[in-house]
């Protein structure tokens, strides 16, 4: 009777481990995928994002390097005496007001051949009277462009704090229609020649 009961209660057990067990291995397999799952998508939520310098080409870091910095350098100042005296009436005065200035140009040159710093050639303008000379030749024109701009500005325009916007406009206008025609870098002639700023002196509005 005891071989029997010990005989039931094995092949009982090994039918119950015979029917559940794989199920028992397919859930503990899930878990494990699942478990899986998470570990790696907190891991990699929580991984700092590498600095965006440190994703720029090293190519991209060099041009960089290479490229000329500004300009600190006094310029080279052109006057003359067309340049001198110059009379305008403002917008909006009927001319009935008047302004009278001298302008100087702060020119700078480049020789086009070179590479930054080595390009810059500014310093040699004061000994070049045959450059200096060419710009002369178009005084008037010079001239002509600065009053077509400054009759276009108004009194205050011309007296007060935005008066830089004019020489700005000046300067991109006077190296738009003279000094980027008449200085255009060739293989026969490299040097650039170019205004940097444009200063107003003497300046008296009545």
């Amino acid at each position: 009777m005891a071989d029997e009961a010990t005989e039931e209660a094995s092949g009982g057990g090994g039918s119950v481990l015979k029917k559940y067990g794989p199920l028992a291995g397919i859930v503990l397999l899930a878990q494990v995928v699942l478990a899986w799952v998470v570990i790696t998508f907190a891991l990699k939520d929580n991984v700092p994002e590498a600095p965006q310098d440190e994703l720029l080409p090293t190519s991209i870091e060099s041009a960089r390097s290479g490229q000329q910095e500004e300009r600190t350098a006094l310029p080279f100042y052109y006057s003359s005496n067309t340049l001198t005296s110059i009379t305008a009436n403002p917008a909006g005065t009927n001319a009935e007001r008047f302004v009278m200035f001298s302008v100087q140009l702060g020119l700078v040159a480049y020789n086009t051949d070179e590479k930054p710093p080595d390009n810059d050639v500014t310093d040699s303008l004061a000994e070049n009277a045959d450059l200096l000379t060419k710009i002369g030749l178009y005084d008037l024109l010079i001239k002509s462009l600065i009053v077509e701009v400054v009759r276009l500005k108004t009194v205050d325009e011309l007296d007060g704090e935005i008066i830089h916007e004019v020489r700005d406009e000046l300067k991109q206008r006077l190296n738009k229609d003279v000094f980027q025609k008449l200085f255009k870098p060739s293989d026969d002639n490299p040097l650039e020649v170019k205004i940097h700023e444009v200063v107003f002196s003497d300046i008296i509005i009545q």
